[in-house]
């Protein structure tokens, strides 16, 4: 029993440098990359979605059981001639 005692007191101190050295170097790691994430923010440029506020580009009338739209801008003419809008009913 006395001779397997020092291989295995050997093996322990072994194993236990080892665990110790590999958690340092993946602290060591850890840091780097949190340095590197650090500069990244500094130097990354984020663009912001801001929406375009709404518009007002024409008016809709119902006049003898007829829809009218009088136009403000004839930008939208060319939409709505193709028919691209959406409808949203409030109230």
């Amino acid at each position: 029993m006395d001779s397997m005692m020092i291989p295995f007191i050997m093996l322990l101190i072994v194993t236990i440098a080892l665990v110790l050295e590999r958690k340092h170097h993946e602290d060591k790691i850890v840091n780097i990359y949190e340095d590197k994430f650090e500069q990244w923010k500094e130097h990354a440029t984020l663009d912001e979605y801001k929406p375009k506020p709404k518009e007002l580009v024409g008016l809709v009338f119902l006049e003898n059981e007829q829809l009218n739209i009088e136009l403000l801008d004839d930008k939208v003419l060319d939409r709505l001639e193709r028919k691209k809008y959406s409808i949203k009913q409030k109230g």
